[in-house]
């Protein structure tokens, strides 16, 4: 799994491509490579709960539908993420499987033998793609704009996960 080029279609592909684009003079980018999107962005859609259909109705001016490639050798390269990555989201979306027993069987004993959690994973990326679309780039037109989305969907994320952490009783279970 994870082991062959992938091609993102629609808006989905268009997002991911203005995702790891250039911005402003300085050259500046949020991802480096569509890889780092999809990488990060399923565990983005998890996280808001945002999965996404396929798209394939989003052209460009010249009708040819956007798309966006991520080659052989970068999956390659990022598989050990990519599998843990999907690993997680098996492991923890109750509402794809709700027997727990059945999710650590899905996520190691049978990681990759059901197409659909791979479907369930690329749906989640999609709709990471959008969050991360939406959060960073709509609305942002100048090199600062960039960079107050970025900051701002930082302390979003903070908020929303990572202050609601009780740091004592997570302690305490690890003792």
């Amino acid at each position: 799994m994870f082991d062959k080029e992938i091609r993102i279609t629609g808006k989905h592909g268009q997002y991911m491509n203005m995702l790891s684009n250039n911005f402003g003079e300085t050259g500046a980018k949020l991802f480096n490579r569509n890889i780092d999107v999809y990488v990060q962005a399923p565990l983005v859609g998890f996280l808001f709960q945002r999965k996404a259909d396929k798209d394939m109705t989003t052209k460009d001016n010249s009708g040819k539908l956007f798309d966006a490639h991520i080659l052989k050798d970068q999956m390659i390269t990022s598989q050990d993420n990519l599998t843990f990555n999907m690993q997680l989201i098996l492991l923890l979306d109750e509402e794809h499987e709700s027997d727990e027993k059945k999710r650590i069987d899905k996520a190691f004993r049978n990681f990759g033998k059901d197409e659909n959690d791979l479907e369930l994973f690329n749906s989640y990326a999609r709709g990471g793609i959008e969050v991360l679309y939406e959060k960073l780039i709509q609305g942002a037109s100048k090199p600062d704009n960039f960079i107050e989305n970025l900051t701002i969907f930082s302390d979003d994320i903070s908020h929303l996960f990572i202050d609601n952490i009780d740091k004592d009783q997570l302690i305490s279970l690890l003792k």
